[in-house]
């Protein structure tokens, strides 16, 4: 999608026969940059986990969350059902879905200075080895979740203009395990200050634990 503006170029045509004067007026296109996404919802039985969910959509996309190819989180109001955003659109359904929605081709404008309302569910902290593996530490206040963002954003490529953080807890079972993750959810504006570092941050997601349904970004004009 293209905005109007640019240098203006002005040509005048007159034409005798009929006394009038007729101008041509042209403008030159700007070239904004976008970002295609595709928007669904699939539903599988209503006590799917979110790993057990990953583990299908991830067969179906041949990648894991924030590769590049999806994100996903979980619908708040129905037990078992996922929005996902995805580069391409679906191929099929998950094997065990129950349901899923047409994809819904969605282009979303990332020109410098744009401003956006947003919605984000992450889980940010301090990562650290233990024998050898990789541990999160989630950050469980909203300050440090903040002055996280704050911090990161440059490299993400967008201004933060307004930041309301409150701290969650997701809880599941996973095979006989029980699993909990804090997370923060935050709602604010931000303004598009690099287009190219912010499309790919949205492509891949913010935080960890993106394979258990979060990081995904949900921008609104």
């Amino acid at each position: 999608m293209g905005l109007f503006g640019g240098n203006k170029h002005f040509k005048f045509t007159r034409t005798r026969r009929t006394g009038f004067i007729h101008s041509v007026l042209s403008f030159t296109r700007l070239d904004i940059p976008t970002l295609e996404v595709y928007e669904t919802a699939v539903a599988f039985g209503p006590d799917t986990d979110p790993i057990t969910a990953h583990r299908e959509l991830s067969e179906v996309f041949g990648r894991k969350a924030g590769e590049g190819e999806f994100l996903f989180r979980a619908d708040s109001s129905i037990a078992g059902r996922y929005w996902v955003q995805s580069i391409t659109p679906w191929t099929r359904w998950p094997e065990t879905a129950v349901s899923a929605l047409e994809p819904k081709r969605v282009v979303i404008q990332l020109a410098e200075g744009l401003m956006y309302r947003f919605s984000l569910q992450v889980c940010a902290g301090q990562v650290r080895l233990v024998d050898g593996e990789k541990k999160i530490e989630p950050y469980r206040n909203s300050q440090d979740v903040e002055a996280w963002l704050r911090a990161a954003a440059p490299d993400y490529g967008f201004t933060p203009l307004m930041l309301d953080v409150s701290m969650q807890t997701l809880r599941f079972g996973h095979r006989g395990q029980k699993i909990r993750i804090d997370y923060a959810q935050v709602e604010g504006a931000l303004e598009v200050a690099d287009p190219e570092q912010f499309k790919r941050r949205i492509r891949q997601g913010f935080g960890h634990h993106r394979r258990a349904g979060l990081g995904l970004i949900q921008l609104t004009a």
